[in-house]
């Protein structure tokens, strides 16, 4: 992504803003040439902002997402395979498939939940590994089987409650699609105030990454699924999950 294109990201996420009537939204207005040097030294005050206004980014956060029937749930990580099970027996479900541990990024995290009583599978292809079509035929009865979706993020965005999951090893596209549920682990510093941050946090990804690292997807979720017929009648999870939950962690 050249700086030219940056410039032009900022000034069409602006639109976006204002197509929205986000409230605050800037009036759209060309941006001045960055320096490539310049991108990293951005991203880094943002990470920074981010841990600094964790509290107020996540009230924002939660209200946004559960304005669109998200539900956010407060806990330390220690807590957090307690929860998972809460969340899936409450619904009456027991299988889990995720992203896998380094990537969740929780030490320990599936032996605990399989402690808990649930059925715990690792959804997600791995860099590296030979994709053979008996790899991919396992982990896609994985993703049939699964009930629950545990997913970790990259980024989360307050001023419209959503997530932003980028592809790579261990993170699978569709274990935050398929299942009946989608549970995802927030983290401070991950989430930021609008997509304008986003953009910039992109430009270094791309700038640092090698062609052959760089993800394939990036995903944003705000809320279930949902999907609406000729006459408007609302259906949640016909193309993704019926809930969606996110821990943020404290």
């Amino acid at each position: 992504m050249s700086p030219e294109i940056g410039t032009d990201q900022g000034s069409f996420l602006s639109m976006v803003r204002v197509a929205l009537k986000r409230r605050g939204a800037p009036v759209p207005r060309p941006g001045p040439d960055i320096p490539g040097a310049d991108w990293a030294e951005r991203a880094r005050r943002i990470q920074a902002e981010a841990l600094d206004r964790w509290e107020e980014l996540l009230a924002r956060f939660t209200a946004e997402l559960e304005a669109v029937a998200g539900v956010v749930h407060r806990a330390a990580p220690a807590g957090v395979p307690a929860l998972v099970s809460r969340i899936a027996r409450e619904r009456e479900l027991s299988r889990v498939v995720t992203w896998s541990e380094p990537a969740l990024g929780l030490q320990d995290l599936l032996a605990c939940l399989r402690a808990e009583g649930l059925e715990v599978e690792d959804g997600s292809p791995h860099l590296g590994r030979p994709a053979t079509s008996e790899a991919v035929e396992t982990i896609r009865r994985r993703l049939d089987r699964g009930e629950v979706g545990l997913t970790g993020v990259d980024y989360a965005v307050a001023e419209s409650g959503s997530l932003v999951l980028v592809s790579g090893s261990g993170k699978g596209r569709l274990v935050s699609c398929l299942p009946l549920v989608h549970v995802a682990i927030l983290r401070p510093g991950q989430l930021v105030a609008g997509l304008e941050e986003v953009g910039v946090l992109f430009e270094v990804l791309h700038r640092q990454a090698p062609p052959a690292d760089s993800p394939s997807s990036v995903t944003f979720i705000t809320g279930p699924s949902r999907t609406a017929d000729i006459e408007l009648s609302l259906t949640r999870g016909v193309h993704g999950p019926k809930e969606l939950h996110v821990i943020a962690l404290s």
